[in-house]
């Protein structure tokens, strides 16, 4: 599900639990993958990151969430959808 959605478009963000602004930073090119973590994973292509925000979960709007999991529009369900990679 995931790859189809970065392949089309759909999925243009990544949120994650945590601040992240030490690992990732404006312009660094990356492998975008798919797959099980610790198992075999597909590079889908690479990216520039546009941009790295840290924001706490409730301060997410409906759009911010939905760039990162078009089927999600409420905080309380990414957090599940979290939880669970």
């Amino acid at each position: 599900m995931v790859a189809e959605q970065l392949r089309s478009g759909r999925k243009t963000a990544t949120i994650r639990l945590g601040d992240k602004s030490a690992k990732y930073k404006k312009g660094m090119v990356v492998g975008v993958l798919v797959g099980a973590r610790y198992g075999p994973r597909e590079k889908i292509f690479d990216a520039v990151i546009d941009k790295v925000e840290v924001n706490a979960l409730e301060d997410l709007s409906p759009r911010d969430i939905e760039h990162d999991n078009p089927s999600i529009r409420r905080p309380e369900e990414l957090a599940d959808f979290l939880s669970q990679i």
